[in-house]
């Protein structure tokens, strides 16, 4: 009887070890997600807030495309008038510098 109750005690400390290692595991992995998590949602906080000013400076670059495409539509009847009329058109302002 003491052999089973000796042998039912060792086991169950073996087991107690065995599962207080595998809890530091736990612990120790749940951790890491835990910072795995943080640094990427940091990442995709930086990358959106990239995208917001990627976006910016396109609707900026677009704006300019957009107004040098108006000015090169205006030169170009300017330059159409001037060749039916044989008279030199006016030309539009064109600001100096460009934005």
């Amino acid at each position: 009887m003491l052999r089973i109750l000796t042998g039912a005690i060792v086991v169950a400390i073996i087991a107690g070890l065995i599962g207080w290692q595998w809890s530091i595991k736990q612990r120790a992995a749940t951790a890491l997600q835990q910072q795995q998590i943080s640094d990427l949602q940091h990442q995709l906080s930086r990358v959106q807030q990239d995208n917001s000013d990627l976006r910016a400076k396109l609707a900026t670059v677009q704006e300019e495309e957009d107004r040098l495409a108006a000015e090169n539509n205006a030169l170009n009847e300017a330059i159409a008038k001037s060749r039916v009329t044989g008279k030199a058109a006016e030309m539009p302002a064109l600001p100096y510098p460009p934005k």
